[in-house]
């Protein structure tokens, strides 16, 4: 194997690590939230239609708005870093992944929000949109809409095209528009600070787990910030059609192999790993 370079969550700090400008962020996997305003008293920002309807086509048909919603629920991590990105609190959204109920550098952002919302919370919270994705909300869709006016994004991993479709549902396309190209930005200046190194570098996100599992990310979030920064990866992890690859035995860790190794492996006290 190539030396392994274990370098932790040093992806999310390259990479994704916040593009901030005029006191917003780019939020979590996107770069970290941050002066996120409440939806119940929305900031006029710069929005001089926000009591014009609109139509947006989304993943699963289109819905009409008749003014900026001000009453917001997320059902999925990548939205709601989304959200925070934009300034926009929730009233009600999905919780983390881990540190529960919210990530501890969103939690000053998430104050009150009611986590991991079923239908009935749903209903009772009276949002005047919802925000889901197709992969996990295609069959609720019908009860979702019912509720209120849904938008349903194609998929979780494309975070930019996200961002602009809930900008336009949310009235913020001027606000999303300066994040995304604070980020062209940066992407730029790391690729000149890079420089023809990039070419030869094959960099790997794996994570192991505590069954003694591992896995490779393929695609999904990591990949396309790595295809965007010109870094490469390695042939054994260029699976068509796979965001994420399992392997179960460790005969197969010389796919988890590159001249970077990004390790976002969390391990915890009282759940030790096979592997550790």
């Amino acid at each position: 194997m190539k030396r392994f370079k274990w370098l932790a969550v040093l992806m999310l700090s390259i990479a994704i690590a916040g593009c901030g400008t005029n006191g917003t962020n780019e939020a979590t996997n996107n770069g970290g939230a941050a002066g996120a305003a409440e939806t119940e008293t929305p900031a006029a920002a710069n929005n001089d239609a926000a009591g014009a309807s609109r139509t947006i086509e989304h993943a699963m048909g289109s819905v009409t708005l008749e003014k900026k919603p001000e009453r917001v629920v997320v059902l999925f991590n990548g939205m709601v870093d989304i959200t925070a990105a934009l300034g926009v609190k929730p009233v009600g959204a999905v919780e983390s992944w881990d540190q529960k109920p919210w990530y501890e550098f969103l939690r000053d952002k998430m104050t009150g929000v009611e986590n991991q919302p079923n239908i009935e919370a749903i209903i009772a919270l009276k949002p005047d949109l919802i925000i889901g994705t197709k992969t996990r909300d295609e069959k609720i869709y019908p009860q979702l809409e019912a509720i209120a006016p849904t938008i349903i994004t194609e998929e979780v991993f494309d975070w930019k095209e996200n961002m602009k479709l809930s900008a336009q549902a949310l009235y913020m396309e001027e606000e999303a528009d300066k994040l995304l190209a604070d980020w062209e930005e940066r992407v730029a200046d790391f690729k000149q600070r890079a420089g023809d190194q990039l070419a030869s570098t094959e960099a790997s996100v794996i994570r192991f787990e505590k069954d003694g599992s591992a896995r490779f990310y393929a695609t999904g979030f990591a990949g396309t910030i790595f295809k965007e920064l010109g870094i490469g990866r390695p042939q054994a992890q260029m699976v068509e059609g796979k965001a994420v690859v399992n392997l179960t035995s460790k005969e197969q860790m010389e796919q988890l192999d590159g001249d970077y190794i990004f390790d976002i492996t969390q391990i915890k006290e009282d759940e030790p790993s096979d592997f550790f």
